[in-house]
């Protein structure tokens, strides 16, 4: 990132309430987009999860995440690359927003994809616990 671009998010770090207003907010009270007015706009400026936490003051990635997900649910816009050193950053243009969805899809697909397999597993599992016991299973077997 350039000497410029950090000194603007600095400068900006310093208007903004850190990581707890999320937390402690009154429920009603909209809060200010944090993390969305200090990102760069466009992939080839994403700025890692790092330097944002460092840059606004965040005590953990987590809490950023945390910050990210609460302005994405107010309706934020705001990708992420895990190309080229990963970061978070504004879209440019619609084909980076494409993108984005594209690999949170492949991303779903991935995860439900392991979620089908470890169900088949627990169902196989059940049955061959019924058919090894009529008392419910292998596993009371290895306790006795």
């Amino acid at each position: 990132m350039h000497d410029s671009k950090r000194i603007g998010l600095i400068e900006k770090a310093k208007d903004r309430t850190p990581q707890g207003a999320a937390a402690t907010a009154e429920p009603n009270k909209i809060l200010p987009l944090v993390v969305t007015e200090a990102l760069p706009v466009g992939k080839e400026n994403a700025i890692s999860a790092q330097e944002l936490c460092t840059y606004l003051g965040f005590n953990s990635t987590r809490d950023l995440q945390h910050e990210i997900a609460r302005e994405r649910k107010a309706g934020a816009v705001i990708l992420s690359t895990c190309q080229e050193g990963g970061g978070y950053f504004l879209p440019s243009n619609e084909r980076e927003v494409r993108q984005f969805i594209k690999t949170l899809e492949n991303r779903a697909n991935n995860t439900f994809e392991a979620l089908r397999s470890a169900r088949r597993f627990l169902r196989q599992q059940e049955v061959t616990e019924d058919e090894q016991s009529p008392i419910g299973g292998w596993l009371h077997q290895d306790s006795k």
